[in-house]
């Protein structure tokens, strides 16, 4: 008997030390990925982190931790030097990396979703109707390493006819812009980013607001030059206390990655995006975007340079939506 007790003491250890063994090697081979979004302000770090919590539920073998970052041309110039593994950008950062003539074989593209809708922000006493009316004012432009910043040079240029030597340019972050204007240190603030967007909202609840537009005029030129433009109106409403509706440009964000990750792995990642709307959709209003109709949304100018990986492909032909881009 007590050999019997001996030997089933034994055999429970060594169970446990198998077991132990098991789950330590279960841990050592989760993939740890990187997932860059933007300024806890705005929209992009709101769903990168809702995405990265998704995908770690449904993708058993790896484990994302969304980054808060300058959001996209710093998350572009990360991926792009292998810094990142997967990066939020508005595709308008595409254009300076080409005229860069940066290499970009390196990323694929895994989804297309929401815009980033432009938001000029002024008090509501302000003086200031246009784009034009910027001159010589102090004007939020995004920070440095955003695609805030490289977009506002663009429509500063083709809606106002303006340059950043025409006005004050005040390189700020959406926090720090919206604190900004609440403390009257600039007179325009800058947000870019789907909306609506909870710093401007609580900021509309603290002082009035009024939010600067395009004309049809002003917009069609800016997407007729810029093809990765696109037109959005913000109803009135949105806001507290503006109440008309705001015809301004969006820009579709994209959701890019290493060409080196597996296409097993990103055809599951898109599956836990793309098969759980209803967790998806509660993340952010904007959420609701990323869907498959919206999902070739801007890839016309994405694919000139950046591709889909072969696990988006997979995935989308599984679904019966794949189209091949010429």
């Amino acid at each position: 008997m007590k050999k019997f007790y001996i030997f089933l003491i034994a055999s429970l250890m060594l169970i446990t030390f198998l077991f132990s063994l098991n789950k330590e090697g279960n841990c050592a081979t989760k993939k740890y990925l990187s997932l860059g979004t933007g300024n806890p302000a705005g929209t992009f770090y709101f769903i990168g982190a809702g995405f990265a919590n998704l995908i770690n539920k449904y993708v058993s073998e790896v484990r994302v931790i969304a980054e808060s970052t300058a959001a996209s041309e710093e998350n572009f110039h990360y991926l792009l030097r292998k810094k990142m593994d997967i990066g939020m950008l508005s595709i308008n950062v595409i254009e300076p990396a080409v005229e860069k003539k940066l290499d970009m074989s390196g990323v694929r593209l895994m989804a297309l979703g929401h815009t980033s809708d432009r938001h000029w922000i002024v008090r509501k006493e302000s003086p200031i109707k246009r784009v034009a009316d910027f001159k010589g004012k102090k004007v939020a432009v995004g920070a440095p390493g955003s695609g805030t910043l490289v977009a506002s040079k663009v429509e500063l240029s083709l809606t106002g006819n303006l340059t950043l030597e025409d006005i004050k340019p005040a390189y700020l972050s959406f926090t720090e812009s919206i604190n900004a204007i609440k403390d009257g240190t600039i007179d325009v603030a800058v947000v870019s980013a789907g909306y609506p967007v909870a710093s401007i909202l609580d900021l509309a609840r603290q002082i009035p607001i009024r939010l600067i537009g395009y004309s049809e005029e002003e917009l069609n030129n800016l997407i007729s030059k810029k093809p990765y433009f696109v037109k959005v109106v913000i109803p009135g409403g949105t806001y507290p206390g503006v109440e008309t509706d705001t015809l301004t440009r969006g820009i579709a964000t994209a959701l890019v990655c290493q060409k080196d990750l597996g296409e097993e792995l990103v055809y599951k990642m898109m599956k836990a995006l793309y098969e759980h709307p209803k967790e998806k959709d509660a993340i952010h209003p904007q959420a609701r975007q990323w869907n498959l109709e919206n999902i070739y949304r801007g890839a016309d100018y994405t694919t000139k340079y950046i591709p889909f990986h072969p696990g988006t492909v997979k995935f989308l032909k599984e679904k019966g939506v794949w189209q091949e881009i010429r």
